[in-house]
């Protein structure tokens, strides 16, 4: 027995309008089109639905057992019909991002700000994390889709690279480096450099750019988190490199930054999501929405960002 879901809502809105005229209006199909239906749904099911005479129609006594099933597989469908678009138009669902934290306290605020604007009763569940750990989160697809530091990215991984972020020497405004013009990796090297935790994706990089330079950047402290590294610098303790966007949140004015050369190394930040792998319609209006903000408007404010030798 094959039952089409054209023949229930044919027999559904027969039963609620009370006739063929309105029901057929209903349904945009001729009335000799719906009776077709309503036979072939009593032929499916081997009983008669509707009583029929030549003033009026009535749902027989099967009929009647029958309507409540059928009104609930269509009310069902229509409503699952209605989720999708909703999903498709954005207009429910939920997205799930990670991010490195230097995004999430300064840049994805904005980002999700704008997505709101257009997805309102969309959910966001985001996880803040190192770069490792966002792109760890996306492999294990506990997140869509990932705005951070590729690094040495994965096979599994695509990545829509939307700004490079240059990193700078940040020092006390009393340290002797703090200002100086063309300064090198060498010249930190004679100073008590403060490390990010190994692993991190700022230690990864600076590692991978300097090759062998990096044995000669030393000192006592190593930190996991760059508001610590930015607290023990202003206090003196010794310098450090760090993304110019760690900038667009430092309070200390006692900081300085310092462009550093020889080589230059910038890190390049963007989309992160998993290899053949589509994105939700939320997802993909949180990717729009990424490059509009990240990759448009971040290169022109990090070209903007006053370092102390300009």
């Amino acid at each position: 027995m094959q039952i089409k879901l054209d023949d229930l809502q044919a027999f559904v809105a027969v039963s609620e309008f009370g006739g063929f005229a309105r029901a057929a209006d209903e349904l945009n199909i001729t009335q000799s089109a719906l009776s077709r239906r309503i036979k072939k749904l009593e032929e499916a099911l081997g009983a008669r639905l509707l009583d029929r005479t030549t003033r009026r129609v009535s749902v027989s006594m099967v009929g009647q057992e029958f309507l409540p099933e059928a009104q609930r597989i269509v009310e069902e469908f229509n409503k699952s019909l209605s989720d999708i678009r909703d999903l498709i138009q954005v207009r429910t669902g939920t997205v799930s991002v990670a991010s490195n934290m230097t995004l999430a306290d300064t840049l994805l605020p904005e980002v999700i700000a704008k997505f709101k604007a257009e997805g309102p009763n969309v959910r966001v569940r985001l996880s803040v994390s190192s770069s490792p750990g966002a792109l760890e989160r996306v492999l294990r697809r506990e997140a869509e889709l990932a705005i951070a530091q590729f690094g040495e990215g994965h096979p599994d991984l695509d990545f829509e690279p939307l700004f490079e972020d240059r990193f700078v020497l940040i020092s006390h405004r009393d340290h002797p480096l703090a200002g100086a013009s063309n300064l090198t990796w060498q010249d930190v090297a004679q100073h008590n450099f403060i490390k990010m935790r190994a692993g991190s994706g700022t230690a990864n990089l600076l590692e991978r750019s300097l090759g062998d330079k990096i044995r000669f950047l030393s000192g006592d402290l190593e930190v996991g988190h760059f508001n610590a590294l930015l607290g023990f610098v202003g206090h003196n303790l010794g310098v450090s490199a760090v993304p110019t966007l760690v900038q667009l949140k430092r309070l200390d004015l006692a900081l300085v930054a310092t462009p550093i050369s020889d080589p230059v190394i910038s890190r390049s930040l963007g989309v992160v999501t998993y290899k053949g792998r589509s994105l939700s319609p939320a997802g993909e209006l949180l990717r729009r929405i990424s490059r509009e903000v990240l990759g448009r408007a971040v290169p022109e404010l990090l070209a903007g960002v006053k370092h102390e030798t300009d």
